[in-house]
């Protein structure tokens, strides 16, 4: 039937078994969004299933933000589909822990849960270990608490979450709005990209043209705890992180408000808003005037500053944010996380929907002597601080993982997928990953590229921020267009340039250079951008 957010494009649910292998077990309600391609039927090529991360993204939003672009790239020869995927946002049963929304977000308010950390000036001293270790504490008893009223509210539910279950939704959807001998033709980002890597891995024979982008490892997603993970996914973080500092000596006052002169020094701008945080820190700051009023934390305020990095199309609004914030002014800094209460009929409860998918599938743990605990997280933050020293401690907000031991689910899902990655396809898939991403390293593509072989190619976007799509490249969208429409690969890791800088004033002077094809490529670039900064604050 019509979409209420737009009548041409086409919305409904698919009911599909809770459990592939037990049809006792019920039926789980699949919600979708297609924008229906505008080619002849005779220059159909069929669907393209799409999944934005996470988990606990919805793919319902990515259909109909980046929907109307993959149209205009593949020249409408593509129906373009979304689906929530199993206990995410409108799909049922949705991961309801807590009753609504605005139930799950009063019991994390003020906690670690919804402040994130808060990193001392010297992490390695007796007294910021202690602070690490106090906070590693609470958010241990915070998982044990959320995840047992999970068992309490959801049950058995909980067990049909997995990707391994996901995959199966996807071979459903498309039988059913394609046919049953039609490929399954998927384009997934950040998380997405885990689906992808299961996906062509579990259903090689059905594959037809995929497209991962923000690559992260799938073979140590499936075969390790969620506490081993981040140290591997921020390899590049510090990289994005020094590119947003240049970029802002670049522009100068005028483009980048926390710049003091036009090419300064980037450490002096790092200098400050370390000094910042560092102060925060020492006296975290009331907000009365505030949409919710509360205090500002420097984990609050270095988080905020994590999510940047992930985002290079929001620098100009962050750095006015922080300019304001070191004048003084901390208002829009604690609005840039803390937001106002959710509707109580507002149900979804991302960070848990991400836990049933994560939960199920990484290994159940064989007894509670393997459990980590407070100690071993707090040296592991430490670990990460080696990595990252700016971020290590700062991504839980952005990446809620952990707390497995407590997941009610653990280990009783029907299917869990562990490899191997090298399945060999007619149409080999194009992995993307850019040269500076924050939460998906280069390194992880390589690694996937490698182990499929010749059954698949790798592209990389010389560019900072969370996938490709987060920047501009007619280079980029030539080999998007191509792939799908022909089948065509470019040669392996194949480098990309972006079209322009993330500041004002930073245009490359090469755009006006391009020619009629490259700046339709370079627009529908900019638009891909947009909807992918629009989708990461709306999941």
């Amino acid at each position: 039937m019509p979409c209420a957010v737009n009548r041409n494009f086409s919305c409904g649910y698919l009911g599909v078994p809770k459990d592939y292998f037990d049809s006792s077990a019920g039926v789980a309600h699949i919600a979708l969004l297609k924008v229906p391609g505008s080619a002849p039927k005779s220059e159909h090529l069929g669907s393209i299933l799409v999944n934005p991360g996470g988990p606990g993204g919805s793919g319902v939003l990515m259909a109909e933000r980046f929907g109307p672009a993959l149209t205009k790239l593949t020249d409408g020869r593509y129906d373009i589909v979304g689906f929530d995927p199993r206990g995410i946002r409108s799909t049922r049963p949705i991961v309801n822990c807590f009753g609504s929304a605005f139930d799950y977000e009063l019991f994390k308010a003020g906690t670690v849960l919804e402040r994130g950390f808060d990193l001392p000036p010297d992490p390695t001293s007796d007294e910021g270990k202690q602070h690490l270790l106090d906070q590693h504490r609470r958010l241990l008893a915070l998982q044990e608490t959320e995840f047992k009223k999970c068992a309490e509210t959801m049950g058995d539910e909980l067990r049909y979450m997995g990707t391994s279950t996901v995959v199966r939704d996807i071979e459903e959807i498309t039988r059913v709005l394609d046919g049953p001998e039609a490929r399954i033709n998927f384009f997934g980002a950040s998380y997405g990209t885990i689906l992808g890597a299961y996906l062509v891995n579990m259903l090689p024979e059905k594959i037809g043209r995929v497209i991962i982008d923000g690559v992260a490892s799938a073979p140590l997603w499936a075969n390790s705890h969620p506490h081993e993970w981040l140290h591997q996914w921020i390899e590049n973080t510090e990289d994005t992180f020094q590119w947003f500092l240049r970029d802002c000596s670049e522009a100068g006052p005028k483009g980048c408000p926390l710049a003091h002169s036009l090419n300064e020094d980037p450490l002096a701008i790092q200098d400050r808003l370390m000094l910042f945080l560092d102060d925060l820190y020492r006296q975290p700051a009331a907000v009365p005037d505030a949409l919710r009023p509360g205090v500002l934390t420097s984990g609050m305020a270095r988080s905020v500053l994590y999510a940047s990095t992930n985002q290079p199309t929001t620098w100009p609004v962050v750095s006015s944010i922080f300019a304001e914030a070191l004048s003084g002014n901390l208002t829009s800094l604690y609005n840039a996380i803390i937001t106002p209460f959710s509707s109580p009929f507002r149900l979804t409860q991302t960070d848990l929907s991400r836990a049933a998918v994560s939960c199920a599938d990484s290994p159940p743990y064989k007894s509670e002597k393997e459990w980590p605990t407070a100690e071993f997280m707090t040296n592991k933050t430490l670990y990460n601080l080696e990595q990252s020293p700016h971020f290590g401690a700062s991504v839980s907000l952005i990446e809620p993982d952990g707390g497995c031991q407590f997941w009610p689910a653990s280990g009783k899902t029907p299917e869990r997928f562990t490899g191997p990655w090298n399945a060999t396809l007619d149409t080999p898939m194009l992995i993307i990953s850019n040269t500076a991403d924050p939460i998906t390293p280069l390194a992880s593509g390589r690694e996937l590229n490698a182990l499929m072989g010749p059954s698949s190619r790798l592209l990389i976007q010389n560019s900072p921020g969370h996938c490709s799509i987060g920047s501009v490249s007619a280079c980029t969208m030539g080999h998007y267009r191509r792939y799908l429409l022909h089948g065509e690969l470019p040669e392996n890791e194949k480098l990309c340039e972006v079209d322009r800088g993330y500041f004002p004033g930073s245009e490359r002077k090469e755009v006006e250079l391009m020619s009629e094809e490259e700046r339709e490529l370079s627009g529908v670039g900019e638009e891909m951008a947009l909807a992918w900064a629009e989708l990461a604050r709306e999941n």
